[in-house]
């Protein structure tokens, strides 16, 4: 599967899926999970091609979890039907994962082992999940950003918007009963600052105290989200967090997940200018002068340019074609570039701005300065010497 496209799940009536997928050779497949007669049932169902409608198989039992997977390695072909009783041990090619953590409600209890000799086979990655049932209320999060990249991703600065659409929801006052209300928690996971991939072992992983209750159907949004993952410099978080609406079912009341939405959150990138000392006197700019990029967004084009006088925010001067570096890809992004200047390209004597300018899908586009230095460029020479005469 190619970690650059998503794929997604969208509920209609409950026996269908439509299938939204991005061009790729990844070997798709949808996972139905349930309960039938005591029974813990799970199917897996191919998908070909990159579109079109995947039929479910019967839905019976108190509801079911459709979730959707793809293989990192497009040769690999593990599709099986399988069936198992409740809390017997199997052999699968095929992890059971899922971001509505609650399966225990269905009844669901499943050990799944990636067992055999040998290498063990491919494990595929969990793209999309939603639980549906007769009598479970319905819900739709989504998480949206300036950046219209997807999976959804943000800068740690930048705020994004989230949306809830809840649909069955009984009214308190139905003599009949029913699911009246719907809760929204938010989690996080830290992620690796070099492998840009969530910690192993469900470090760095937890929940955040608010969480937001719902008592009736409609469409709900907060436009203006700012992520809270624990930073020390937050600019500097990297990360996901996830928005995941739950619903009391049983006489216990236990929560169970109908609906989520994950947004990654990548940090503020920084520069820095080498081998040219703010306020320094020059005769020429220093050939072995760079820039040190870390963390440029994943999709950026970032540059510097040089300009006399002192710095000036939105001051537009000559790009130094040497250090223009642009992404397009899926997760932040190092660099080291030369800063090559030729004499001909400045103007007279004097002070010197080198400012470093990113360009990402926030701020409309526009450039945003990352860091500048700036210097004196001063190519008098002066000769000092001392005039002898003699008498012959």
């Amino acid at each position: 599967m190619n970690h650059r496209s998503s794929s997604s799940l969208i509920s209609g009536i409950p026996a269908l899926l439509v299938l939204l997928a991005l061009p790729g050779k990844a070997v798709d497949f949808v996972r139905q999970v349930q309960l039938i007669k005591n029974q813990t049932v799970v199917y897996d169902i191919p998908v070909t091609g990159t579109s079109g409608q995947v039929l479910s198989k019967p839905l019976e039992g108190d509801g079911a979890i459709l979730q959707l997977y793809a293989f990192e390695d497009d040769k690999y072909n593990p599709f099986s039907l399988v069936d198992l009783n409740a809390g017997n041990l199997v052999h699968a090619n095929v992890s059971l994962d899922s971001h509505l953590l609650d399966l225990d409600v269905l009844g669901i209890h499943l050990d799944i082992i990636l067992g055999g000799s040998g290498d063990p086979p491919p494990v595929a990655k969990l793209l999309d999940e939603v639980a549906i049932g007769t009598y479970l209320p319905e819900a739709k999060v989504t998480l949206r950003s300036e950046d219209p990249y997807q999976p959804p991703r943000t800068r740690a600065d930048k705020p994004y918007s989230f949306s809830l659409s809840a649909r069955k929801l009984a009214d308190p006052a139905d003599p009949r009963g029913g699911i009246s209300k719907m809760r929204v928690d938010r989690d996080f996971k830290l992620y690796h600052p070099q492998l840009h991939t969530p910690y192993p072992n469900g470090v760095g992983q937890g929940s955040y105290s608010q969480s937001y209750e719902f008592q009736r159907n409609g469409d709900f949004t907060d436009s203006s989200v700012y992520q809270e993952l624990p930073y020390a410099r937050p600019t500097k978080a990297i990360g996901e967090e996830t928005f995941t609406a739950k619903v009391p079912v049983g006489s216990s009341g236990t929560l169970m997940s109908i609906g989520s939405a994950t947004i990654q959150v990548w940090p503020v990138s920084e520069a820095t200018v080498e081998n040219i000392v703010a306020d320094q006197r020059y005769t020429a700019i220093p050939p072995s002068a760079r820039v040190v990029f870390k963390d440029l967004y994943p999709d950026s084009v970032t540059y510097a340019q040089i300009y006399e006088g002192p710095p000036v925010l939105g001051k537009v001067g000559k790009v130094i074609g040497s250090s223009v570096v642009s992404y397009n890809t899926f997760e932040p992004q190092d660099a080291v570039v030369p800063l090559s200047i030729a004499d001909s390209d400045l103007g007279g004597d004097g002070t010197y701005t080198i400012e470093v300018l990113t360009t990402t899908p926030f701020n409309e586009r526009k450039p945003e300065r990352v860091t500048y230095v700036s210097f004196v460029l001063d190519r008098t020479i002066e000769v000092h010497g001392q005039l002898v005469g003699g008498e012959n």
